[in-house]
């Protein structure tokens, strides 16, 4: 029996050698069969158990592994090491059960073999679930007094610096003096950045014009110093010093520049469809709000002045915004979403481009960040973007050279699910390469070469039927007519978002748009890149879901003219 085991811990303070011990607990409990092979094992490191399978890399790949068999039983040290709500311990449960994968939770003493596990492991869940609630309730009770005390409980602020207060009197178990909390001193370097950006912006600068200004002189933005997943350097960006004045978000809202501390003004909470945090406002008698002169950053009269223009300016957008209102009220439903919105990416800044006005096109790195990050300042109409891209991707696909290695990339991924080469139309190829070698033999023709062909024909034709029906269904038996058919439904679409999702899997990449210019002339030229794995991972999704088959692009250059 091929054994998978499975370890998490949740916390960074948590030693990584918790890993290692849940999988000695597991190996442990294996040695009890000889029959047992550990063959795989899987871990997420310092990542919580409330997250998805899309949070945890390692979990993603033990499901994955799990539904192509890859292993008979998996061993967790306890069920709350797979997830600690309830709904999605019990997915995962049953979807082993189905599966016929065995779930085994060493000290527990949950297994799914057993009669009567659903009733402890949903019990189980259950306990896990109320953990959690149980955690958050004590951990916002403990900040709740931190607060009041006068720490800091929130994260990095720009213009400040994070100083411990420690306990003199009292050690850690290593021998440090105790970390009673943390408070915020102003920055030498960051304050005065602060102070500036408010006193622009009470003049009349807008954001756009502050955070190009910033970017020019090379003014290390927030977050400068974190750790971060892109080796971009970070930039300023105009929307984060906006913010939402209603939510107290963005850097024009921070009461604590103007020496007003408040904690819990927010909560997150978890959708339970998409599993993505919102972020909701609490009443405000839960808010706890300290005067804090010593942060004080700018005086009460230029806070007062940025305010005084913030309502100036909400005021100045009122026509926009009831008109926008009023067409919504009348609208049955949300608006349509642009076919290569998110998919446009700016080849000289690597910013994504974006609607700058309601019919045009622009790079975000300069319409968001200044010249200083991008002097790509080419706008193109939507209209213009969708047509001609729609129609070179038409017309470059639609060729020989592109349907062979479509024919090609469904031949190699299809020869990974099966063991046989499932080509197209394979399977009458080959009933009628025996009927041929029998008619063979019966006209006396029986050669020992006669006699290996028919054999391997048969066992061809025997794993071929053998194969799973939607793996079958995959490969159409005119090819040439499915592939047509679908390059030529490529822009006939009325539902935007499907196309859209259908576009983004099957480009393989983002479509990368290059500034250039012919003398007085600008534009900009897209390159494109097919995917045709792409092209069959929505083919078998379709199949599934009994949808039709979105088409693909292979490699094309196309220029987009800007008028």
């Amino acid at each position: 029996m091929r054994v998978a085991m499975y370890a998490r811990y949740s916390s960074e303070n948590q030693r990584a050698a918790s890993i290692t011990d849940q999988f000695r607990n597991c190996e442990r409990y294996a040695a009890r069969d000889p029959a047992w092979r550990v063959t795989a094992r899987y871990e997420d490191k310092a990542i919580s158990g409330s997250k998805d399978g899309t949070g945890r890399p390692g979990y993603k790949a033990m499901l994955k592994a799990a539904s192509e068999k890859q292993f008979d039983i998996l061993l967790v040290d306890d069920l709350s090491r797979l997830s600690r709500d309830q709904v999605e311990t019990e997915q995962v449960r049953r979807r082993f059960v189905f599966g016929g994968v065995r779930l085994i939770g060493v000290s527990d003493g949950i297994d799914t073999a057993a009669k009567g596990h659903k009733m402890l492991a949903g019990f189980k869940g259950i306990m896990n679930d109320v953990f959690l609630d149980d955690l958050r309730d004590k951990t916002t009770r403990g900040m709740t007094g931190q607060a009041l005390k006068g720490y800091h409980c929130g994260g990095r602020a720009y213009g400040y610096s994070l100083v411990p207060h420690l306990d003199p009197t009292r050690l850690d178990p290593y021998g440090q003096p105790t970390r009673i909390g943390t408070n915020l001193v102003p920055h030498p370097e960051q304050a005065p950045v602060v102070r500036w950006i408010f006193e622009r912006y009470a003049d009349g600068w807008s954001p756009t014009k502050i955070v190009e200004d910033l970017n020019r002189r090379a003014v290390p933005p927030p977050g400068a110093a974190y750790r971060r997943l892109s080796p971009a350097r970070g930039t300023w960006c105009a929307s984060a010093l906006r913010g939402d004045v209603t939510q107290g978000t963005g850097f024009l809202n921070n009461p604590l520049y103007a020496g007003q501390h408040i904690w819990g003004r927010a909560r997150w909470e978890t959708h339970p469809d998409t599993h993505k945090g919102t972020r909701r406002l609490r009443d405000r008698s839960e808010w706890i709000i300290t005067e804090a002169p010593h942060l004080r950053l700018i005086d009460a009269a230029l806070w007062a002045r940025v305010k005084a223009r913030q309502q100036e300016v909400h005021q100045a957008s009122a026509a926009i915004r009831a008109a926008l209102k009023l067409r919504s009220s009348t609208s049955t439903g949300r608006g349509p979403k642009y076919l290569f919105s998110s998919l446009l990416v700016c080849a000289q800044c690597q910013h994504t481009f974006v609607i700058v006005d309601p019919r045009h096109y622009g790079c975000g790195g300069w319409k968001f960040r200044g010249l200083s990050v991008c002097t790509n300042t080419i706008k193109v109409q939507r209209a213009v973007v969708e047509s001609v891209l729609l129609e070179a991707i038409q017309r470059d696909l639609f060729t020989e050279e592109g349907f062979m290695v479509f024919q090609q990339e469904v031949t190699r991924l299809l020869q990974g699910r099966a063991t046989t080469a499932a080509v197209p139309g394979r399977l009458v190829q080959v009933e009628r390469e025996i009927a041929n070698l029998l008619a063979a033999i019966r006209q006396g023709i029986l050669t020992p070469t006669t006699k290996h062909a028919l054999e391997q024909a048969e066992a061809e034709c025997a794993a071929l039927r053998r194969l799973p029906d939607p793996v079958r269904r995959l490969v159409p038996t005119n090819l040439r007519a499915h592939f047509a058919a679908m390059v030529a439904g490529l822009a006939q679409t009325t539902q935007i978002d499907q196309a859209r999702a259908a576009l983004r899997g099957m480009l393989g990449g983002p479509v990368r748009l290059h500034p250039c210019a012919d003398g007085a002339r600008r534009f900009l030229t897209a390159e494109v890149t097919g995917d045709y794995a792409g092209l069959l991972r929505l083919e078998q999704k379709n199949v599934v879901e009994g949808r039709g088959v979105e088409p693909l692009t292979p490699t094309l250059r196309t220029s987009c003219s800007p008028n």
